[in-house]
């Protein structure tokens, strides 16, 4: 999956830069094409809904990491103690607004849209997964169990190679965002609500993926900010509420990356 966006953004940004040099296109002719003017002629205030899709691409870390409950090392459940290390590099975070109403004067907007998330985090050790547990033995989520503990791979398939172990969340929220507009450039600071729309766990070699919705926290906010001249920007979104549940662990995400086509 993460493959397939990563190549669709980046020839969405190629078909993008050689149709404006080889056509010539005027980039303010382009952005047209992505609003819908609401507001009266002559109106100092210009009101505007966006259809396009302005996408962010980048990594994410943890700050605050905790263990509590479950994944506390005291307690006996608790196979691998202190497994909330992941490889910053390799945790991918993709977002899609899929609309927005904006606000806009002379110089400042005001916004609200639509927007997913889809956030993968890979352990730095792979050789561990998270699996629900129920008794003596770690049984598979079908059967009800909505305690979730690390356990190593290998007891999951015997045959893993030890490629990658991943968790990954996704989103579905509204992002408010107040930006400060110097002709092509824009500064902006925000805040979001979402909520979560699936939770998963996976490995490589041999495929592997299985839900454990119930570790993630169903409820997300963050603030972020950002700057962008023209379609390209760059921008970091800071988690206010704790990635997962309250009851395993306080860790809250920081995401930065670039922003294509605010």
């Amino acid at each position: 999956m993460k493959r397939i966006l990563l190549t669709i953004a980046v020839l969405a940004l190629g078909a993008g830069v050689a149709s404006a040099q080889d056509r010539e296109i005027d980039l303010q002719e382009l952005d047209e094409l992505n609003k819908i003017e609401l507001s009266k002629d002559g109106s100092r205030v210009n009101t505007e809904l966006h259809l396009a899709f302005p996408m962010y691409f980048g990594a994410s870390t943890l700050t605050n990491v905790t263990y509590k409950g479950d994944w506390d090392p005291s307690s006996d459940l608790v196979y691998y103690h202190d497994f909330l290390k992941f490889r910053t590099g390799q945790n991918f975070v993709y977002a899609l607004q899929l609309a927005e109403m904006e606000i806009r004067g002379d110089m400042l907007s005001l916004s609200l849209g639509l927007r997913w998330t889809f956030m993968d985090f890979t352990f730095s050790d792979p050789s561990f997964t998270l699996r629900p547990y129920s008794g003596p033995q770690f049984l598979s989520s079908s059967a009800g169990s909505n305690v979730y503990v690390p356990v190593p791979v290998s007891s999951v398939n015997p045959s893993y190679e030890r490629g990658k172990s991943k968790i990954h969340a996704s989103y579905f929220g509204i992002p408010l965002r107040v930006g400060l507009n110097f002709g092509k450039a824009t500064l902006y600071a925000g805040a979001s609500a979402e909520l979560l729309t699936g939770g998963y766990a996976k490995f490589k070699r041999p495929k592997d993926r299985q839900q454990i919705r119930e570790v993630f926290n169903p409820f997300r906010a963050t603030v972020e900010g950002g700057f962008s001249y023209g379609n390209l920007g760059v921008f970091v979104m800071y988690g206010l509420t704790p990635l997962f549940q309250e009851s395993l662990s306080d860790a809250r995400t920081i995401s930065f990356g670039l922003l294509l086509g605010l």
